[in-house]
Formats: C-alpha cells, structure tokens, sequence
C-alpha cells in the first residue's frame, strides 16, 4: 500500500525556481513518456524548461512537490488567456506527477497551493482540458471540485491518433 506523503513531513510543497528547470523537465518527461497523460508530445529540454520559469508573470506560478528534497510532482498555474481582459478572471491548471507520486496526496497538496494562488491573484475560475482517456487525472479533478463542461472531440493528436479532450472547470464565485 502507498504511504500518503501529504501526512507526512518529508512533504514539501513550493513555487518552482529556475534552478529547479532539470528537475522540472524530468517529471514533466516521464509522465509524457508514459504516453497518454498530457498533450505534450516530445520532451522538454532543462533549457526550456528554465526560459517557461523565467518568463511566468506575476499571475503565474508553477509549484513542486518535493519529497526528501526531491521534486516528484509539478502543477502550473497560469492565466488561461492574454490576449483578453474580459477573462481575466479564469485560470489555467495542469498538474505533472511522476508514477510512484500518484495516489499519495502530492497532487492534493499541489492543488491547495494553486489555489490559494489563484484566489490571492484575483481568479474566480479554473478552466483545464484533460485528455479523455485520463481517467485518473479526470477523477483526480473531480475530486477536487471540477465539473466537466464539455468535450473537444478529436482535439489532440499523438503518435498519429486523435483524442478527445474533456474540459472542466471550477468555480469559486459568480461575477
């Protein structure tokens, strides 16, 4: 049986540095090697990984679970459009945990922190897309309040296959 790491002390959740950018790369990697869990379809390079950190704004942050100083999980936060005031208010969310880090309370502790972030950076809501064949990631959400609202039908493609994506959200307060 997995131990629930967010009981324990060894558990620590924090905003990402650039330093971290390796580390980053590395969760984010594995899970897209997995295959089928996110929309990403290649790696990312530590080079990369640190220019996303560098150039998040003030309304953006990407958070790590660390366990005994190791980075195991990675959830970004970030405004779901730049390109319009009027939605200012909606966020965008994605969480990245390594295989062995599921199903122990890292994601759970991952997301209290976005949250907070979020209500402290004045966002109302948080609209995700998940793959449709991410059960876990869509029960995970749910989980922690999102509603599925809809779904993007042949919205991603990988490895030459079309997946659908599912969009859910959660809100905090009508405006």
């Amino acid at each position: 049986m997995k131990k629930n790491w967010a009981d324990l002390d060894r558990l620590t959740i924090r905003t990402a540095t650039a330093d971290d950018a390796a580390a980053v790369a590395a969760v984010m990697n594995a899970v897209i090697a997995e295959g089928g869990l996110t929309l990403f379809d290649r790696p990312f390079s530590a080079a990369e990984e640190r220019a996303f950190i560098e150039s998040m704004g003030p309304r953006s942050a990407l958070h790590v679970a660390e366990i005994d100083g190791a980075i195991a999980g990675v959830q970004s936060i970030d405004l779901y459009s730049n390109v319009a005031a009027s939605m200012a208010h909606v966020a965008t969310m994605g969480t990245w945990l390594k295989a062995d880090a599921r199903g122990r309370g890292l994601g759970r502790a991952l997301a209290e922190r976005s949250f907070a972030f979020a209500i402290a950076h004045g966002y109302t809501k948080i609209l995700i897309t998940v793959l449709a064949g991410n059960a876990p990631a869509r029960k995970f959400y749910a989980s922690l309040g999102f509603e599925t609202i809809g779904i993007a039908r042949a919205h991603v493609r990988l490895n030459g296959a079309l997946h659908d994506e599912v969009l859910m959200e959660k809100c905090w307060r009508a405006e």
